[in-house]
């Protein structure tokens, strides 16, 4: 059962994670390991069942790192963060989501964002 919950892990790590578009919240907040990364070692070391309480807590502690990041991300936009607040280059006009911006405080200020595709509506919901 061991082998199998590994290979499962491993299958996720190879073809489902890089396409979801996202870093695992714990990562990007604490550094170290991923949680696929951590339940690998952690099912390795212990087992899937001698491990769940590891695994449960980890999956815990990544749901708080991520409403942490949300907090943070809010908290920024509340400060009129001109890096927040960039216009598309492909013609959209995100002015209206940024105070700042209409403000003029962030006149002449652009993204560092790489060039964003311009097939679709301009997204705002940085």
């Amino acid at each position: 059962m061991k082998t199998l919950v590994i290979l499962l892990i491993v299958f996720y790590q190879k073809f489902i994670s890089p396409i979801k578009g996202f870093r695992c919240a714990y990562a990007v907040l604490h550094g170290g390991d991923s949680c696929s990364e951590a339940v690998k070692k952690i099912v390795r070391d212990k087992g899937p069942v001698g491990g769940y309480a590891d695994i449960r807590a980890r999956f815990r502690d990544c749901k708080e790192a991520n409403e942490t990041l949300i907090r943070n991300r809010q908290r920024r936009r509340g400060q009129n963060d001109c890096d927040e607040c960039c216009d598309c280059d492909c013609g959209c006009d995100c002015i209206d989501a940024c105070p700042s911006k209409k403000a003029g405080a962030c006149d002449g200020i652009h993204c560092d964002l790489p060039d964003l595709p311009c097939d679709g509506p301009c997204d705002c919901s940085f």
